[in-house]
C-alpha cells in the first residue's frame, strides 16, 4: 500500500504536477537541433527514425520503473523527461528529413507530442483548411497554461500507474510497453504532418516554375 499512499500524496503528486509544466515549456519553447538531411524518399528513413527512437524510449522507461516503492514513484519524473526528450528529438528529426525543419514550431510540436494523448487540449492549435493543417499561433501565457493541463494529465495517468511498481517486473514491461506505443504514434503524427507540408511545397514549386 506504500505506493497507494504516495500517489495519493498531495505533496509527493502536486510536486510531479507542478515539475512536469515547467518541463513541457522549456521542451517545446526550445526546438532540437537536427543533423538529419532531406531526401527526395524519406519514408523508409523516417520508419528507421521511429523505431530506433521507440526502441529507446521503451528500454529507459523500463528500466526507470524497475525501482519499487517511493523510489519507482520518484523516477516518474525523469521518466517523462527523457521520454518527451527523445520524442521532441524525434518530431525534429522527421521534420528535417522532409526538409520541414524552418517551419517546426513550438505550436507544431505541441501537436505533434500530444495530438495523440490530449486530443482535445491541443485542439485549438490546429486549423484544417481544406486539406491543410495549420498551426495557431498561441501567446506564451496560453502555451504554459496548455502545457501545464498536459503534464498534469500526463503525471496523472503515471500516478494512476504506481501501483503496478510495486511488481517491478510489471512496472518495467508496462512502462516499456506504453513509452513505446506513445513513440510510435508521436512518429506518426509528425510524419503526417511534415509530409502533407512537403507535399504542398512541391505543389507550390511546380506552379511558380510553370
Amino acid at each position: 500500500m506504500e505506493e497507494e499512499l504516495i500517489s495519493n500524496d498531495p505533496g509527493v503528486s502536486g510536486l510531479i504536477k507542478e515539475k512536469t509544466g515547467k518541463i513541457l515549456f522549456d521542451l517545446v519553447t526550445t526546438i532540437p537541433e537536427s543533423l538529419m538531411c532531406p531526401t527526395e524518399a524519406p519514408e523508409k528513413k523516417i520508419q528507421k527514425l521511429i523505431q530506433k527512437s521507440s526502441v529507446k524510449t521503451a528500454i529507459l522507461s523500463a528500466t526507470l520503473a524497475i525501482p519499487a516503492g517511493s523510489v519507482g514513484i520518484l523516477t516518474i519524473i525523469p521518466d517523462l523527461t527523457a521520454i518527451w526528450r527523445i520524442q521532441a528529438q524525434l518530431v525534429a528529426d522527421i521534420a528535417a528529413t522532409y526538409g520541414q525543419i524552418a517551419v517546426l514550431s513550438r505550436e507544431a510540436m505541441v501537436w505533434c507530442l500530444f495530438r495523440h494523448t490530449a486530443s482535445q487540449l491541443v485542439r485549438d492549435i490546429a486549423v484544417r483548411t481544406g486539406s491543410r493543417l495549420i498551426m495557431q499561433k498561441v501567446s506564451v501565457s496560453a502555451l504554459r497554461a496548455l502545457l501545464q493541463k498536459i503534464g498534469i494529465q500526463a503525471s496523472s495517468k503515471l500516478l494512476g500507474r504506481a501501483l503496478f511498481r510495486a511488481i517491478p517486473a510489471l512496472g518495467a514491461i508496462g512502462s516499456g510497453a506504453y513509452a513505446y506505443y506513445d513513440t510510435q504514434e508521436v512518429g506518426k503524427t509528425a510524419e503526417a504532418y511534415f509530409k502533407a507540408l512537403s507535399d504542398q511545397s512541391k505543389i507550390q514549386k511546380e506552379k511558380n516554375t510553370d
